[in-house]
């Protein structure tokens, strides 16, 4: 990173937390998990699950129980960003090594393998008298196959990394990965290495139809340690647990086969009749009368279910708790960004935007970590879709429940309008406050600036807020939160912050943290000089 971005983000270190900072629950987590190979979390969401794995890892080497490398299965990314950023915060794992199994398009090697080819095959068929766009479509047919085998031997060579102590890789890759070792098993004799698997967001294997599911089943002879990581395990119904469960037990608790744990635990109720009938074609599963008892008894062992609400002890009397959710841009943009930085001018394809000043350039900095920037005209230029597919994600993590969404720019509304049709947008005379309340509304967008004062929002069920983009200001800042975490919330309001690694996102944050430490610095001031005041007083 280079130019004012990087001397501003120069101030900020990463802190380094440890096993002191770890709370009671996550201890206790730790230890549950170490006893049990195979075992579940089911943690809210910002209850600190990867520090509780890392923790794990660093136990198992410090008993000379290790046998890495572990593999890490996460959504993108989480295991692009989250992940990654973790292992280097917290100092019992800071000394390990990862190596994320990832090739994509706009890797710089990858690209540059496949413009040499573009390049060559371009200039033999404008040499054979084809025109420029018959030899650009002719060259990029060419040059296609190249990029998909450096991307393959790319993952191929991260998944060969003997010096990583942690694998990491997305979900819809572990296909790939499984087919990989089978093959190489085949041929060299070596077989599946991951004697550890951390599932980080099991319920992507609840279905046991799915390739994924059947690809890691043939790996469960070799797994020594299996840990699923989830907040919602079972939200569309208890159907979903039995996929999960079978990957720790093989189907000791609920059953060996789909068939007998419905047989036993479901009716299947034929939906135009409404009367129990196991062989119509139109029936839908549903739980027999303490059926949901039985079941929780079956996994209790394995499986420690945690809520924030349960914790409020350890917590303190924190009324809102800020997390972070990571996102890497491409290389690619990140270097144009860089060179924005640098020129004042971002080139985008064919589009080229300037930025008259420094304070224009920092606002466009910021627009473009949220997706789009606003040429000379206001014409909205798209930038990327990462924080849309990344508040998609924590969308369907928090299973249904309602979410405020904070944005700063227009554009980042027109968008979210496009991305989510479903969600509504708060007016500015708070017409969606009584809606919101009831639990009517699933996700509702709000503008900091326009709509951050006045409203009571904390009635409902609804206690998340994303910030899509961050403001500068303090005020509103604290002001949106204050419309959830306030009196009469009954749980710890959440704050999820999509923030784009090494670009203004990251200077943003870390300004409005200053402010608010500062401001509580000024209000601790205040409290101890007027007790001190009234004991002279007395």
């Amino acid at each position: 990173m280079s130019g004012m971005l990087s001397v501003f983000l120069g101030r900020y270190k990463l802190v380094e937390l440890g096993r002191q900072n770890l709370h009671r629950y996550q201890r206790k987590a730790v230890d549950f998990i170490f006893e049990r190979p195979f075992s579940a979390l089911f943690l809210d969401v910002g209850m600190g699950k990867c520090a509780i794995i890392l923790t794990l890892i660093a136990n198992l080497i410090l008993r000379g129980s290790f046998q890495g490398p572990v593999l890490v299965v996460a959504p993108l990314r989480v295991a692009r960003a989250t992940w990654p950023t973790e292992i280097r915060l917290w100092k019992q794992s800071a000394g390990l090594d990862f190596t994320l199994i990832r090739a994509e398009d706009s890797d710089p090697d990858i690209h540059a393998i496949y413009r040499e080819a573009y390049a060559r095959r371009y200039e033999k068929e404008r040499a054979a008298g084809e025109e420029p766009k018959v030899a650009a479509r002719y060259a990029a047919r060419y040059a296609a196959p190249f990029r998909l085998r450096a991307k393959e031997l790319k993952r191929q060579r991260q998944t060969l990394n003997r010096k990583a102590d942690i694998h990491i890789i997305n979900i819809e890759a572990l296909q790939w990965l499984v087919d990989f070792w089978e093959h190489r098993g085949c041929t060299t004799g070596q077989t599946w290495p991951y004697k550890m698997v951390v599932l980080d967001e099991s319920s992507k294997f609840k279905d046991h139809t799915t390739n994924r599911f059947k690809a890691l089943s043939k790996c469960l002879p070799r797994i020594k340690r299996l840990h699923q990581l989830t907040a919602s395990p079972a939200t569309e119904g208890y159907e979903q647990l039995f996929a999960q469960i079978f990957l720790l037990d093989r189907g000791e608790r609920l059953g060996r086969s789909i068939t007998a744990y419905r047989q036993k635990y479901f009716h299947k109720i034929d939906l135009r009749t409404g009367q129990v009938n196991p062989r119509s074609k139109y029936g839908k599963w549903v739980l027999k009368k303490g059926a949901d008892e039985a079941i929780g008894e079956k996994i209790a062992d394995i499986c420690l279910v945690m809520k924030q609400e349960d914790h409020k002890d350890e917590l303190g009397d924190l009324e809102w708790q800020s997390l972070k959710r990571p996102i890497v841009l491409d290389p690619t943009l990140m270097k144009n960004i860089e060179d924005f930085q640098k020129t004042f001018i971002l080139k985008l394809d064919d589009i080229r935007i300037e930025a008259l000043n420094s304070a224009a350039l920092f606002n466009k900095l910021l627009q473009a970590t949220s997706g789009a920037v606003y040429d000379e005209e206001r014409n909205v230029v798209p930038v990327h879709n990462e924080k849309i597919e990344a508040l998609r994600e924590l969308k369907d993590e928090l299973q249904g429940k309602p979410l405020l969404v904070g944005y700063w720019f227009q554009s980042s509304k027109d968008r979210l309008r496009k991305a989510f049709p479903e969600m509504v947008f708060m007016d500015k005379a708070g017409r969606a406050v009584d809606k919101w309340n009831r639990g009517e509304i699933g996700l509702l967008g709000m503008q900091a600036a326009g709509t951050a004062h006045g409203l009571n929002m904390q009635k409902g069920p609804g206690h998340d807020l994303c910030w899509f983009d961050l403001c500068w200001s303090a005020e509103l800042y604290e002001q949106m939160i204050g419309r959830l975490a306030r009196q009469g919330q009954r749980n710890i309001t959440r704050v999820h912050h999509l923030l784009c690694l090494g670009t203004a996102d990251e200077i943003v944050y870390q300004c409005l943290q200053d402010k608010q430490e500062g401001q509580r610095r000024l209000f601790e001031y205040i409290r101890a000089a007027r007790a001190r005041m009234e004991r002279i007083a007395a």
